[in-house]
C-alpha cells in the first residue's frame, strides 16, 4: 500500500484490553498482532510488507504510585532516553499533568542504517500504573500515511475497560452471553456501539 493512494481507510475497530494492568483502547480492524515478550505487550502492524510500521502498547504496574509532584522528575527521563537514539530530532513535546493522571508525549526522527524513521510515543501514569504506546513509520513518508490510525489509537486509550460502557461491567470475559463463544474478550474486541445490547439482551436497531 502506497503513500500515492491516500489516506488509508477504516473498516471498524476492535478494542485491545489489558485486564492484568487494566487499560484498553481502539485499535483499527485487521491490524496484525504479535506479542512483545520483552514488554509484556503487543505490537500491531497494519501492511505485512512492512513490518517495522506499526503500533507498539504495553502497561505495567510500578512499585510505588506516582504523583503529580513527580512529573518533572518523570519528563527529564523521558526525553533523555529519546535523546539517546542516533541523530534523534523532538518535533513536539508535552508534559501535563491533570490531578493524578500525568501524560507525556513526543514525536521525532532517528536514523536506523540508512534509514529515517519517525516515532511518537506516549506515557500515561496513574496511580501505580504505566501506559506505553509507541507508533513508528519505516520512514517519515510511512509515518505519514498511517498518522490517523495511529491518532486513533493514541486518543482512545483510557485506564479501564472500553467495553464497560456497553455491558455495564468491568472486565467481562465474553460481552453477549447469547451469542457464538467466538466472540470472547480477550485480548480483543470489536468497538463498542450505541447498539449493542447488555449482555443476554436483544437489540432492536437494525
Amino acid at each position: 500500500m502506497g503513500e500515492s493512494e491516500g489516506l488509508p481507510t477504516f473498516t471498524g475497530l476492535v478494542v485491545h484490553r489489558d485486564p492484568d494492568v487494566g487499560y484498553s483502547l481502539l485499535l483499527p480492524d485487521g491490524w496484525q498482532r504479535a506479542n512483545v515478550p520483552e514488554t509484556g505487550g503487543a505490537l500491531y502492524t497494519p501492511d505485512p510488507a512492512d513490518p517495522t510500521t506499526g503500533l507498539e502498547v504495553s502497561g505495567q504496574r510500578l512499585g510505588t504510585t506516582v504523583r503529580a509532584r513527580d512529573l518533572a522528575a518523570i519528563r527529564r527521563g523521558f526525553f533523555q532516553g529519546l535523546r539517546q537514539l542516533p541523530e534523534c530530532q523532538i518535533e513536539r513535546q508535552e508534559a501535563t499533568g491533570v490531578g493524578e493522571l500525568l501524560t507525556l508525549e513526543a514525536r521525532l526522527t532517528y536514523r536506523q542504517d540508512e534509514a529515517v524513521r519517525k516515532r511518537w510515543v506516549r506515557l500515561l501514569y496513574q496511580g501505580k500504573t504505566q501506559i506505553r504506546l509507541l507508533a513508528e513509520g519505516s520512514s517519515v513518508e510511512r509515518f505519514a500515511y498511517w498518522e490517523p490510525m495511529f491518532f486513533t489509537a493514541f486518543r482512545t486509550v483510557r485506564f479501564g475497560d472500553w467495553w464497560s460502557e456497553a455491558t455495564g461491567l468491568d472486565w467481562v470475559d465474553t460481552v453477549f452471553q447469547d451469542r457464538d463463544q467466538s466472540a470472547s474478550l480477550d485480548p480483543l474486541l470489536p468497538a463498542p456501539r450505541p447498539s449493542d445490547p447488555a449482555p443476554g439482551t436483544t437489540s432492536d436497531s437494525s
